[in-house]
């Protein structure tokens, strides 16, 4: 087989492995069986001392219960500050974006454990399966499911009565913000994730979970997906009172509220537009932080600004 100069040595590297991995004689008491959310069936090492995270979700999950272990992540990973220090003390390699781990890196950090993601992330993976790396999707769409997977990690990490400490303080913050949502009066919400093409969330989305928490009603909650396109005639048609765009949509959003059919919509009427920082929609067990900023968006009295920022990390 011909192969460019390019591919040889990561051929070679990665093909060495597979005879390496092929060739190990663990104990069969050494391994546990695990199914992740895709339903595939991941054998993975007892004692796991080196995670390698293809997502910035999955590795704010693992560096809560034990940061330590977690000796790759993506260029993506902002959260906790323990994370952002592992990579400043170079204790952490940076293994690329989701989609285009460099497996050559991946070998050489040689991890016990994988975390991907959903199934977009699957062909990205496929090669590490094959090598015989054990690969877990976590891909959560509720609340619950999140939980469950946090347990999950924890049992894998040996870490579960860390998990459960975690969570027992997130129900303690849910039934604070489900007092306060009780007493108001639910408010229709709009959410881009994407301007070009536009695109919101549907029912199958962890951010439309954060959205009903904080007392809103997603004017698109009959979408069947997680996220799809949308056009203005149908975003005009359900006539959100409050819009929510992440933070990298500003100039988007400043050319909006100046044309004419958008003013149609209730929320630019009346200036009742929030601009996020992604990390208040990804599926984080501290999801309490989006959820509170979504509740000061939707309730609490803003500025007279045409755009009211909130970003998790200030606080503000």
């Amino acid at each position: 087989m011909k192969m460019s100069g390019h591919r040889g040595p990561t051929y070679f590297c990665l093909m060495s492995l597979l005879i390496f991995v092929g060739c190990e004689t663990a104990p069969e008491g050494a391994w546990r069986s695990v199914t992740d959310d895709l339903g595939y069936h991941v054998r993975i090492k007892k004692d796991v001392k080196r995670v390698v995270s293809l997502v910035p979700t999955n590795s704010e999950l693992v560096c809560l219960l034990d940061c330590e272990r977690l000796y790759g992540g993506t260029r993506y990973d902002r959260f906790p500050e323990e994370l952002v220090k592992r990579i400043k003390d170079k204790k952490m390699r940076i293994i690329g974006g989701g989609f285009d781990p460099n497996l050559e890196l991946i070998v050489e950090i040689g991890p016990d454990l994988i975390l991907a993601n959903g199934p977009s992330q699957q062909k990205a993976v496929s090669p590490l399966k094959r090598l015989g790396y054990p690969v877990l999707s976590l891909y959560a769409q509720n609340i619950d499911w999140l939980k469950k997977d946090f347990l999950l990690l924890g049992e894998i990490l040996n870490r579960k009565a860390r998990a459960r400490t975690i969570l027992e303080e997130v129900d303690r913050g849910l039934r604070e913000i489900q007092k306060k949502t009780a007493q108001k009066k639910r408010k229709r919400v709009y959410l881009q994730t994407w301007p070009d093409p536009m695109i919101t969330v549907g029912k199958g989305s962890f951010s439309q979970s954060l959205l009903t928490l904080a007392g809103g009603i997603n004017v698109f909650e009959d979408m069947p997906f997680d996220s799809g396109k949308v056009s203005i005639e149908w975003i005009i048609k359900r006539n959100p009172e409050v819009m929510i765009f992440t933070n990298h949509q500003l100039d988007f959003v400043k050319t909006i509220v100046k044309r004419p059919e958008w003013k149609e919509i209730d929320a630019v009427k009346n200036n009742h537009i929030c601009l996020f920082h992604e990390s208040n929609l990804r599926r984080r067990v501290q999801f309490l932080d989006g959820v509170n900023n979504i509740y000061r968006c939707l309730f609490e009295k803003h500025t007279n600004e045409q755009i009211f920022r909130l970003d998790s990390r200030s606080g503000s």
